[in-house]
């Protein structure tokens, strides 16, 4: 059996043999660690079960324990899993600590994925672990504090999951635990990555292209598939487009572990990967060095490319600058189409509108060289199992239990599976609980209550922004939408006859998911509600 493996239960050896080897790894512990035998003390007297100990072959101060709660502490808290608890002798713990037991309890059947526990010696610790707040939940324990008076796991449970709110997120999710459905969608990407169709995702903001961008991304890097991952808004111009694609090809190459002296040789970019040339010179050679590095990188390379709406010149917020950054996408158009499955580039992209392949012009009748480049894929809000799955797992990170289903009936009629509305909406709720209540059971009137909040921030003003910002790509379909749903009448009848004379007319309203199928009644019933109410 491996060194440092002990279970106590659920195999097929004699339990009295497994247990009699857990307690020798325990003792090893205690033994060889400065406050292992405080920590299993103090799991004893919380009655948690232990049925792993093993330590960490790359880091000996560090050990991976598997625990149990007591089963009235597992049901308060939903977690009857085991959970994954590190110990870890740091004054500092670092945030590649958490991606490592994310990537440990994501493979592993018998853990909770969304929970675990780290002990260690950082006193700020509980400030990391507020940061990657909507990705998991964890339990941290401050190594010299595990005394008598200190509380136990259920207390502690208690304090930080009562403390944090894993709904209030609106940046993009990095981390596999926070991203919830668009299983179809990334199986359907990554079948067309695979064979070298490039795609494009398109959709409202805040519907979570990023993330999927992100969680896409982060599978094929699993995957030992040679990745960049390039965001438009951090650009400033095209050469900084060009430097920046050369050297994260570079490094996707290098990451496949080809050795330095195995590197392709490059005109622009030295052995280590830094420019070494002039930007004149990069601008005449950057792409035989790119189609050279995808020459070594096993099959194509894979470029995720995100806001690439920012590209086009009409629609940019970028000036002038877009204009050259759209004159260097189009010249990897040959590396893209390549005929060869084993060199040139697939490109996966994200953005708000799609027009920069969607429409054969660019603006004063010049032929649009990326037209039907990639395939588009709209993206719409999540499904109501999605967001259901979403809204009752997030809740368990913090001891909120939905399992009502008329709560979720009405967070999908009010919000439509948009995400950040629906988590604003959940986050608004929770503040209803008093005293860190564990489990606390969100009710319809809870929800109800939320969705009246016309507060700057409330998931309904931010309904109406959704609106805004549809405007500021497709601002006919908008103005259209605003007639459809106004409280005047007349207006109504107005666009309804537009609409019957071309139904066209609302060509991106229906995949972004604004209207329900075939209909032009709003799929978010908030913002209907915001534009009757003159939002």
């Amino acid at each position: 059996m491996p060194d440092g493996l002990g279970y106590g239960r659920g195999d097929s050896v004699p339990h009295t043999v497994r247990q009699q080897d857990l307690e020798r790894y325990k003792e090893r512990f205690r033994r060889e660690t400065q406050y292992g035998a405080e920590l299993l003390s103090y799991l004893e007297q919380s009655n948690c079960g232990t049925w792993r100990c093993e330590q960490d072959e790359a880091d000996p101060r560090r050990w991976w324990i598997n625990v149990t709660l007591q089963e009235t502490v597992a049901d308060m808290f939903d977690a009857h899993l085991e959970i994954q608890l590190v110990y870890a002798e740091y004054q500092t713990v670092e945030p590649r600590l958490l991606e490592l037991i994310q990537r440990r309890i994501s493979t592993n059947a018998r853990v909770d994925h969304g929970l675990f526990m780290i002990a260690s010696l950082d006193p700020d610790v509980d400030r990391l672990l507020r940061r990657r707040r909507g990705e998991f939940a964890a339990i941290d324990l401050h190594l010299g504090d595990l005394g008598k008076n200190s509380p136990d796991i259920r207390q502690r449970m208690s304090t930080v999951l009562s403390s944090v709110d894993h709904y209030d997120m609106s940046t993009p999710v990095h981390n596999p635990a926070g991203f919830f459905g668009r299983i179809a969608e990334f199986e359907q990407i990554v079948s067309d990555i695979k064979r070298g169709q490039s795609i494009g995702v398109f959709g409202l903001r805040k519907t979570g292209k990023t993330s999927l961008l992100n969680f896409v991304h982060r599978s094929r890097m699993e995957a030992r598939r040679p990745v960049a991952l390039i965001d438009v808004s951090g650009l400033s111009n095209a050469d900084q487009f060009r430097l920046t694609l050369l050297e994260k090809s570079w490094k996707a190459v290098k990451d496949l572990g080809v050795s330095t002296k195995d590197m392709p040789r490059l005109r622009t970019l030295s052995r280590e990967g830094e420019l070494k040339v002039n930007i004149e010179l990069m601008r005449l050679q950057w792409l035989s060095d790119l189609e050279l590095l995808s020459r070594h990188a096993n099959g194509r390379l894979e470029i995720f490319i995100d806001e690439i709406d920012q590209l086009h010149p009409d629609r940019s917020h970028l000036g002038d600058e877009a204009h050259e950054m759209l004159v260097t996408l189009t010249q990897l158009r040959g590396l893209i189409q390549s005929p060869d499955p084993n060199v040139g580039l697939v490109l996966i992209c994200a953005g708000v509108d799609p027009a920069i392949f969607e429409r054969p012009l660019l603006g004063g009748g010049q032929d649009n060289l990326l037209y039907k480049l990639v395939r588009l894929l709209y993206l719409a809000p999540l499904s109501r199992d999605e967001m259901a799955e979403m809204v009752r797992d997030l809740g368990r990170r913090m001891g909120v239990r939905v399992r009502q289903h008329d709560v979720i009936d009405f967070l999908f009629e009010e919000y439509g599976g948009h995400a950040l509305l629906t988590r604003k909406a959940c986050s608004l709720a929770v503040k209803r609980r008093r005293g860190g209540e564990i489990p606390w059971h969100m009710s319809l009137e809870d929800v109800r209550a939320s969705s009246l909040d016309e507060s700057d921030g409330s998931p309904f003003r931010q309904a109406s922004e959704i609106l805004e910002s549809f405007a500021e790509w497709f601002p006919g379909e908008a103005e259209l939408l605003r007639e459809l749903w106004s409280a005047d009448p007349e207006d109504r009848e107005l666009a309804a006859s537009i609409i019957a004379e071309n139904p066209r007319q609302l060509t991106h309203a229906e995949p972004y998911g604004l209207v329900n199928s075939g209909t032009t009644e709003p799929r978010i019933r908030a913002i209907g509600r915001a534009v009757g109410a003159g939002y």
